[in-house]
């Protein structure tokens, strides 16, 4: 076996033909009356897998009228301590678009360029994640080119995919008034950069269930953090505020990594979940099902909301037909763990 990644014009030496008799046929093309004998057909096919070719990409694009090319854009990053629901959702559509021929180019937030700019190449489809406002993919938009939003805004001519927050916000406090609680409190995302939708569907959703359900939320005065800021300033001043002084016997989190930021600020405190108060997430990663007391979450639809994404994209990419714009809604569901229970009498 050659090294990996043999040339077109490496191939083609090999072979004793023209490069372009080995693009023609690796490529099963006619073009007028080319033609070219069983055997060096065979040889050209044979030594491609010697050498392990593959055509380049770019090359292709030039030419051909489908690139089988989907750019993935507004992704933040893969840290490891970071990983959620969107980069689950992402993988789980990658997985669809792989299988159905398709290759991936994911365009990372970068200094250089806007969230939503498009790769230097040529593709068949968008995928935006994470999408803030209209004005993140007016360029989208305007392309005529099939783009779907993956748990984020669309333009007019966009499709979506997004979990159903305020139905996640309101079964998680259902769940706590009926365990007993009155007076729940919520860690938000109070930064002057937390403008997702997310953000404002569960904060408008946590309101709405307090007037509903009739539940007290203890008062809080906390900063807006300023954009790019860590939160580690943040958490001991809501614990004082919303448990210690406010009273709250239950908080619900944005994220499982307030959710855990909670657990060490309350150790550090000297308070104890759920023998304090009761903590209940969003995000079912796995890390909430090993903590010690597991955490009650919500989870959010990440595979469900990828491989649909794909799918919606494929039809629309495949098809003939002008695009018709496709909006999902995925409901959310609670796990009950250990970290939720009855208040505790005082």
């Amino acid at each position: 076996m050659s090294r990996l990644g043999g040339t077109l014009s490496e191939l083609a030496r090999r072979c004793s033909v023209s490069p372009s008799t080995v693009s023609r046929v690796l490529n099963n093309s006619k073009q007028g009356r080319f033609s070219v004998s069983p055997e060096v057909r065979q040889r050209i096919l044979d030594t491609a897998r010697d050498i392990n070719y593959r055509p380049s990409m770019a090359a292709r694009n030039l030419t051909a009228s489908k690139t089988n090319l989907v750019a993935v854009l507004g992704v933040a990053g893969m840290t490891s301590d970071r990983v959620g629901p969107v980069e689950e959702a992402i993988s789980a559509m990658a997985q669809v678009l792989d299988k159905a021929g398709y290759e991936i180019c994911v365009q990372f937030l970068s200094s250089r360029h806007d969230r939503f700019d498009l790769p230097p190449l040529r593709v068949d489809g968008v995928v935006a994640v994470g999408a803030r406002t209209d004005a993140d993919v007016a360029a989208l938009d305007a392309l005529g080119l099939p783009y779907v939003g993956l748990n984020g805004r669309v333009g007019e001519n966009g499709s979506a995919v997004v979990p159903d927050d305020a139905r996640g916000t309101r079964i998680a406090l259902k769940h706590l008034v009926d365990l007993g609680h009155r007076k729940i409190a919520y860690l938000d995302h109070w930064s002057v950069d937390a403008t997702h939708p997310s953000v404002y569907e569960r904060r408008g959703a946590f309101r709405d269930a307090a007037a509903e359900f009739g539940f007290e939320i203890p008062p809080l005065n906390l900063p807006l953090l300023p954009a790019d800021t860590a939160w580690d300033s943040y958490y001991e001043p809501f614990v004082r505020q919303a448990i210690i002084d406010g009273g709250a016997t239950a908080v619900l989190t944005y994220s499982h990594q307030g959710a855990l930021s909670l657990f060490r600020t309350a150790h550090d405190l000297g308070l104890k979940v759920p023998d304090d108060f009761s903590l209940v997430c969003f995000n079912n990663e796995p890390v909430v099902r090993l903590s010690v007391p597991s955490i009650t979450a919500i989870d959010v639809p990440s595979t469900r909301m990828g491989q649909m994404a794909a799918e919606i994209l494929l039809r629309q990419m495949t098809s003939a037909d002008p695009i018709t714009p496709v909006r999902v809604r995925l409901d959310e569901a609670l796990l009950v763990r250990e970290s939720s229970t009855r208040p505790k009498q005082k």
